[in-house]
């Protein structure tokens, strides 16, 4: 990075961080734990933007941001090993889920087979229990 993509950078620390933290509300993460795909996120929008386009850096940032997180949260927040294509699919249900629809509604809303959508729902629908808590219960 150049030492004007830096500062750039710095001047726009509190986009990562409110990211990170509404990421860490919406998943249950410690906010430390997403500042770094965060912080990723921005020096990636910094090295990018391009202020001759006439876009505010708020808009081209914020996406590359999430982004980051997105990335960091489908590859590290789940126990077990699932494939993109369902934590993918997982993701897109969220809202559907919160919703109270039905496993047929869901299917439907999201466009995939009933046995496809059940088999997310088996893989990525509970979250992970620590091993200690399992032991004394």
């Amino acid at each position: 990075m150049t030492a004007q993509q830096r500062a750039f950078t710095c001047r726009h620390l509190g986009l990562a961080h409110q990211q990170a933290q509404r990421f860490a509300r919406r998943w249950g993460m410690p906010v430390e734990e997403l500042l770094s795909p965060a912080y990723e996120g921005l020096c990636k929008g910094a090295i990018g933007f391009d202020p001759s386009r006439g876009h505010r850096p708020s808009s081209y940032l914020v996406p590359k941001v999430k982004g980051e997180l997105l990335h960091y949260i489908r590859d590290t927040g789940f126990a077990v090993r699932i494939s993109h294509r369902l934590r993918e699919l997982w993701i897109r249900a969220r809202r559907p889920v919160a919703q109270g629809l039905s496993d047929e509604q869901i299917s439907e809303q999201l466009g995939v087979p009933l046995p496809l959508w059940l088999e997310c729902r088996r893989a990525c629908g509970q979250r992970p229990v620590p091993l200690q808590e399992e032991l004394l219960g």
